[in-house]
Parts: C-alpha cells; structure tokens; sequence
C-alpha cells in the first residue's frame, strides 16, 4: 500500500481513498477515517437533508396489526386534535415503528403526515429542517440554520405551530433522547406527535408532559394468528400456537419467523419442523427470515445489541455483563437480590464490579432490555422486586458469551443462586430462585448442587413430587457432567430421582432408574450398605404398586435384614420397611399375615428411634386402619376363607382407627398434603362400608380434590379416587356423574398403568356399576 499526492492506493496502484485541500487520512490497517476541512470563502456546503418526509422510512407493514386496539384508538383519536406528545417505547423489535407507520398511514390522507429518523442527531436536524421546509420556511432560512445563522430547533417549530392543516410528526428511533433535550421535541396546538425510543425514562418525555406508552410482547393468540397472516398454508393451529409460545410473542421474531416460512424456495418447512430446528440455533434461524436489505434493526441477532452498544457509548459498559448474568440463568423473574453488590462482590462475577452492577441494571431499565415487576411472595409474604427480560434477549446474549468466559460466568450464577437458598431449603425467596437453579442445573453447573438437594428434600416432603422431579433429575444429570456416577452421593441422588419417579406417578419410568440404582448400590454395599437397603425398598414400593408382589416382598426383606443389622430392630428405617411388606401382603389379600405384621408394627412404635420415627408412625396407623378395613371387606364375599386375626375385628374398631389415623395425618402433614388425602380416602371407603354415604361422597370428593390439585389429573392415585367416587355415585343413584367419571377415569388407567393394574380393573368395574 502506498501514499500519493494525499491519496491511498494499494500496491496495484487502485485508488482506495483520497483527500483534497485540508482533507487528511488517517488509516489504521484496512479501517480508514478521511477529515475534512475544506473552506471555500462564503459558500459553505450544505449537509443534503432527506430525500423526503413525506414518506415513513421503515418497511412496510407484511400484514394488518394484531392486538394493541387499545392504543391505536387513542393515537388515532389524538389526530386533527394537536397539543398531544406521545412516546412509544419499548425493547427492540417490540412493533414500535410497526405502529408508528400504522398511525402515518391513517393521517395522511386528511393532514400533513410527517416522519422524522431520529436515531442519530444528524439526522434529526438534517429531517427537521426538511419538515420547516414543507411547513412553509424559505429556502434562505433553512439555509441559515443549516449554517448556524439562526436557532434550527426554533425554525422548525415556528414552521409546525403556523401549519395552516393538522399535521402527525413521528420522530422514529429516537433510541438517544438527549438531541431531543436541546428544543426539537415541543407540543403544538397544530398537530400531534409520536415518538419510538427503546428509553422508558428520560428527561425530554417529561418536559414536555409525553403521554408514555408501553408496546410490549403480543398475547398468544394475538401471535399465533399473526404467524398466520405472515405464512398462509396449510399448518396446524396447535403448531402455530406453540411456535409463537416458543418465540414469546415477540413481534419481530414472530414477522422474522413468519417470513422465512412464506419465503422458502428450496424447503418447504413445517411450523412442526420450523421448531424442532429453532431449538439447534434460535437466533440465527431467524435472521434467515430477514430480507436481503434489512438493516440492524430488521435482525434478531443486531436490534438489542445496538441498544447495549449505546450504553457503552454512555458509560455503561456494565450493562452487557449484567444481562450476561442474567441469561446464565433462567427466563423466569429474577429477585433483586441475587444482583445485590454485597453478594456480587462475595462471589466475584467476572466483567462487573459490584459498586456498577446497579448503575448497569439502570442502564437496561432504561433502555427498555429488562423490566421491574412486583412478584407475590407467597404465604401472605410481602411482594419480591423482581427483575425480568425477554426470553429470546436471554438466548441471544448467552449465545454471544466469549467461550472462556462461560465457565466463570455460570459458576458466579451458580454461587449467587446457593447463596440464596437457605439451609432448610424454606421455600419463601428459594420459590422464587427455583427456575435459574434448574436451569443452572441443564447448564451442568455443579455450584448449585447443595442447593438443589436441599429444594428437593423439602418438595418431597411436602408430597409436591411434580416440583420435587424437576430437581431430581437435574441433580443426577449434572452429577454426571461433574462425573459422579458411582461414588455414594451420586448413588444416593439416583436413588431419590427413583422413588419421587414412582411418587410423580410415572411407576413403568420408576423401574429402570431404581433398578440402575440398586446395581449402583450393591457394587458400593460394602461402603454403604444402608444405600442399598434404600434402593431395595424404594424399587420394592413400585412392583408393589406394579403388582409384583412376589419380588417387591423379596426385596423389602432384604432391606429389612440390612437395617435391622445396621441400626437395630426398633429404629425408624427398619419399622419402614415392616411397612412396606404389610403393604404388599394387604393388596395380595393376605390378611392374616397382613394384619399380624400391623401388630408386630404397632408393638414397635413406642420404642422407635432415629430420623423419620414420627413419619413412620402416623403412615402405620394409616396402614393398619386401611388393611383392618380391607379385611372385612373381603370377609363378606361368600366363598371368603375367614382368618381368625380378621374374626376378631369390627366395623367399629375399623371405624375409630381410620378417624384416629386421618386425625394424626392433618397433626403431622397439614390438610392438604397428598398423604393426608390417602387418610381422607380409607376415611370415605370405611364410612361407605359402614351406612354413611354422605360423609364417604364428602370425604372421597376432599381427596379427590387435593389429589388433583397436588397430583394431577392422571396420577394412579388420582385415578383410583375416581373410580371409588364413580362407584360410590352410582350407588347413590347419580348414575349420570358417574358414568362420565368411570368413564374417564378407565381411559386414563387403560393408557397409563395398562389392562390388568388393579386401578384399571376397580375403574371397569366402576363403570359396569354405573351403566345404566
């Protein structure tokens, strides 16, 4: 490369670059920056204006606005009025310009309608002249302000309040409001104007008394019929749906997705395969929809990072950490106090200093990247500051984090969210930290371990399996991306992901993970021989409810060997597993033995010791009072060979213990607890055998309402409470009720637990019960 005559030109001699008079070139590698200073006595160049303002520089509308009624009446009634400023703002992408050109469009066929590029201050200048220009000014005025020779801003105001016709003004992309502050933002009784900016607060709105406007996500249906709109065709409402769902409801990416669906030429996608490819690489799928010419703004990739880059301009280079933090964790609102200083600086979360992180978070605010949002507290609990951004923001950010800085970055994640959770796992602010915890956990981030333990335990206990599976898995997945596999935590995690399995209610996915579990904990038997004495019950309890009965008492005798030699015979874990087998022999209709275990179990529990002791003890009195009952129900079958031990008991004794035993449940595990409703259950099965309808229909509809509440419609547990509540129903002469619940309640035990599970067979027989 090469200099002359005060040009550049490369070795080929081709002219790269070229100043003139006291033009200079200052070049850096390939990047080349001319400066010019060319003064040619009194006739100063006129930067060129734009080439019209009577024409909204944006795209297009692709299709008729969805949703925002609400807003578009009240732009619209603003019109011909005057005196009105109004702001639009919101993040990037969010349909600001979208709904700016839809009001453009409506003024101008009975006014001036006026747009403005406002993104830099060039071109704000260069625009409103061309607007004093159109509202009547004299070539020599604008020529004097564009040398400096009068007040610009004046001009074109002057120009707008003598308009002798209403006029709209849209200043668009006002991204930067401070060249706003120096006088081009008034309000006039002439006309209307409308501002887009993704800043939600800044001095310019409010001297001039702007009318703020939130533009936000779509609703989903509002979404998915605009993914309609975009790519007409022959897709599935349901897939429609899910793809907007996918997406947030965020307008661009809905436009982005809807045109590379409708502009495909060598591929005709699916919404269904459209989404199975999204989740490979959401962010750059979606620029494909973009045109050959968008610009930035067009592209899901570029619109929020010109909004991060203008906070760096402004000295807040922080905020593109802050929101990298936020995106190692999950799309759920994230309490305030996970980014307080005090706790970032504990940590030490890379690329942000602690005394900057609020100063950065401001700086989000105010570009319209995260929002502020009161979250319940729970329990009555007074509300959570919560910080909250778009999923797809979260994603493209992530996407973009340096890979060596990843790993760092997820540990201080990993650390704030352990910080947060307390040791007893209490779930008031840990509700709130549960999803960035699990998502932590799918990253494989082993920081948060502990924590996750702690959720767990506490879920389980308090019969929320649902929640407590999440955790579950989570920890034995990144266990294994720490490669733990078969050390005892690792063994002790698998065994827990078993059994809240079979507690969720998915019994056939129980079985191979506790199986695995139990093949984990033989080869460490040695080691931990209570490991495997957990994993035997745990896989014992599902072939119970499998119908296995044969191999699950095997096995709970085999925990029961282990235990009664490890910690004796009185200790909780081995009277656990005296229940289990008691269990087993009650559904096999082996009542004598049945209820001489309850004897032996009943004998023990004034000497039970060690964790879990008064757990054991209320579930046994539950246990004997439904296996009491299930015994003289079987007597009274005519070919039924009677036991003595069952000759010895009465419906009165059945009666009381089942009381007694519901009693003990709501003391011990509160109202509303899953185990609680199985006590309301035997509660309505024995007051049904005893004459008492409407108390059995009363108590059998409490469970069943907690059961679903807690369990879900499908779980086995949930399944057989209706077809008791079908039966009894039925009985009672609501023949119509019952018909429908049997009915369901077989389709739901037929697909689930398959033909021969006891629940399908009592979910048929209520159904024969109930036909007319």
């Amino acid at each position: 490369m090469d200099r002359r005559d005060g040009g550049v030109v490369s070795e080929d001699g081709a002219p790269l670059a070229a100043a003139y008079g006291q033009g200079r070139i200052f070049q850096s590698e390939r990047d080349i920056q001319i400066t010019e200073h060319h003064h040619h006595g009194a006739s100063t160049a006129v930067p060129a204006g734009p080439a019209s303002v009577r024409v909204p520089l944006s795209a297009p509308l692709r299709t008729a606005l969805r949703d925002r009624e609400e807003l578009r009446e009240e732009l619209a009634a603003s019109l011909g009025v005057g005196g009105a400023v109004h702001v639009l703002h919101g993040f990037g992408g969010c349909g600001k310009t979208a709904v700016a050109r839809w009001l453009f469009d409506q003024a101008a066929p009975s006014g001036a309608a006026l747009w403005v590029d406002a993104s830099t201050e060039s071109q704000l200048r260069a625009g409103m002249l061309a607007v004093a220009a159109d509202r009547g000014a004299a070539p020599e005025e604008v020529r004097a302000a564009q040398e400096g020779r009068r007040a610009a801003a004046d001009l074109a105001w002057q120009r707008l309040d003598a308009s002798a016709e209403p006029w709209l003004l849209v200043l668009d992309n006002a991204d930067d409001p401070r060249p706003l502050r120096d006088g081009w933002l008034r309000a006039s009784a002439q006309g209307t104007v409308l501002v887009t900016s993704r800043q939600a607060d800044d001095p310019a709105w409010s001297a001039v008394r702007a009318r703020m406007h939130r533009v936000a996500e779509l609703p989903e249906m509002e979404a998915a019929q605009l993914l309609h709109d975009l790519a007409p065709g022959d897709h599935q409402p349901e897939a429609t749906l899910r793809l907007a769902q996918r997406l947030g409801c965020h307008p661009l990416a809905l436009t982005l997705a809807g045109g590379f669906l409708a502009q495909q030429l060598l591929e005709s996608w699916t919404v269904e395969e459209y989404l199975v490819q999204l989740g490979k690489d959401p962010v750059g799928l979606l620029d494909r929809g973009a045109g050959l010419e968008s610009g930035a703004r067009e592209r899901l990739s570029r619109t929020w990072q010109l909004s991060l880059d203008a906070l760096a301009q402004r000295g807040l280079p922080e905020a593109l950490g802050v929101l990298r933090l936020l995106a190692c964790w999950g799309h759920a609102p994230v309490p305030v106090g996970l980014l307080a200083p005090s706790a970032v600086l504990a940590v030490g979360v890379p690329a942000v200093a602690a005394e900057r992180i609020e100063a950065g978070l401001r700086g989000l605010l105010s570009a319209s990247l995260v929002d502020l949002i009161e979250v319940p507290g729970g329990a009555g609990g007074r509300p959570v500051r919560c910080v909250t951004a778009h999923g797809l923001l979260l994603e493209t950010v992530a996407a973009g984090v340096p890979p060596e800085r990843r790993a760092q970055l997820y540990e201080a994640a990993a650390k704030l969210v352990d910080r947060a959770v307390p040791e007893n796992g209490d779930t008031g602010m840990a509700r709130l930290v549960e999803p960035h915890l699990l998502a932590l956990l799918e990253y494989g981030a082993g920081g948060v371990l502990d924590a996750a333990r702690r959720l767990r335990d506490v879920h389980d206990a308090a019969g929320r399996w649902a929640d407590a599976l999440g955790f579950a898995a989570g920890i034995v997945k990144a266990g294994a991306a720490q490669g733990a596999r078969r050390d005892v935590v690792a063994v002790a995690d698998a065994i827990a992901l078993g059994k809240i399995t079979d507690l969720s209610g998915d019994l056939s996915g129980a079985v191979p993970l506790l199986t695995g579990a139990l093949d984990a904990a033989t080869a460490s038997a040695d080691e931990a021989p209570l490991l495997l004495a957990d994993a035997s019950m745990r896989l014992s309890a599902v072939y119970g409810r499998l119908g296995r009965y044969a191999e699950a008492i095997r096995l709970a005798r085999d925990a029961r060997e282990i235990t009664r030699r490890v910690l004796g015979p009185a200790h909780a874990e081995t009277a656990d597993t005296l229940w289990l087998e008691l269990d087993h022999h009650s559904l096999l209709g082996h009542f004598g033995v049945a209820l001489r275990l309850g004897r032996e179990l009943t004998d023990l529990l004034p000497h039970l010791h060690g964790k879990g002791s008064e757990d054991v003890a209320v579930r046994s009195a539950l246990m004997t009072a439904a296996t009491m009952r299930a015994a003289l129900v079987a007597a009274q079958a005519p070919d039924a060979t009677v036991e003595d031990e069952v000759r010895a008991l009465s419906w009165d004794q059945v009666r009381q213990a089942s009381h007694e035993a519901l009693q003990a449940h709501i003391a011990y595990y509160g109202p509303d607890h899953p185990r609680t409703a199985s006590a309301r259950h035997n509660v309505a099965l024995t007051s049904w055998e005893c004459g008492d309808q409407e108390t059995a229909i009363a108590s059998i509809r409490r469970a069943l309402d907690t059961r679903r509440a807690e369990l879900g419609d499908e779980h086995p547990f949930t399944i057989e409470a209706i077809a008791d509540l079908a039966r009894m129903l039925a009985l009672d002469g609501d023949t119509q009720e019952a018909a429908r619940l049997a009915e369901g309640a077989h389709a739901d035990a037929l697909r689930t637990l398959g033909p021969e599970h006891r629940i399908t067979v009592l979910c048929a027989e209520a159904r024969e019960t109930a036909a007319p």
